[in-house]
């Protein structure tokens, strides 16, 4: 971590626990920082973290509440599908989680791969992304798949709850017929009722 670093910093109080900082300067138990601020003009409040005990700056330090930001994505990443799946990312922890799914959550996709699980949040609107069209587009690319058709560089249909019920399906229907379950979990509020009805009506249209 060197000076200009950009980083992640936990703090208790406050509506946001993790502020984008960065680092001014290094000593040999401690980092300097101060929070990035929108207005480039503002002056900053430079505070420090300390080294965490058994760790060496050589070595890969790591500092007290301290977690390196990934780079922003450029409008070509987006277009892209880059943070289509968070295990893409550099970075892969608490706040770069909460970060990737903001900003996805802020250009209206809702849904966000973690691996074979897909975070999704409730976006307390009507949203245009469970229309007919848009259920033929992911029958017909599960449907590609699982008899090895299609075309093999064609860009991937992004994150969505009708993949996961479409996968569920695929697998339950092959030739070996395996059993499937599907987890939706979260805590009130969170669309967890909603989220099953369009599972349910993406495996029955399918069925």
């Amino acid at each position: 971590m060197e000076a200009g670093t950009r980083v992640w910093c936990y703090q208790s109080s406050g509506e946001d626990p993790w502020i984008l900082s960065e680092i001014v300067d290094r000593s040999a138990d401690s980092i300097q920082l101060k929070h990035v601020s929108e207005n480039d003009d503002a002056e900053s409040e430079v505070f420090t973290r300390p080294l965490l005990t058994g760790t060496k700056p050589e070595e890969g330090a790591k500092y007290e509440g301290v977690e390196l930001a990934n780079a922003p994505l450029s409008e070509s990443d987006i277009h892209e599908g880059v943070d289509n799946d968070m295990i893409s990312l550099q970075h892969l922890h608490e706040p770069a989680i909460l970060q990737a799914v903001s900003d996805r959550y802020f250009r209206g996709e809702i849904y966000t791969w973690t691996g074979p699980v897909l975070i999704a949040v409730n976006p307390f609107q009507r949203l245009p992304l469970y229309t007919r069209e848009i259920l033929e587009s992911y029958r017909q690319e599960g449907l590609f798949r699982s008899q090895n058709l299609g075309d093999s560089t064609a860009k991937p249909l992004g994150p969505h709850v009708y993949s996961i019920a479409d996968r569920s399906y695929r697998q339950m229907m092959s030739e070996q017929r395996k059993s499937q379950s599907v987890l939706i979990s979260g805590e009130s509020g969170a669309g967890k009722t909603e989220t099953t009805k369009i599972v349910m009506l993406y495996l029955t249209t399918l069925g």
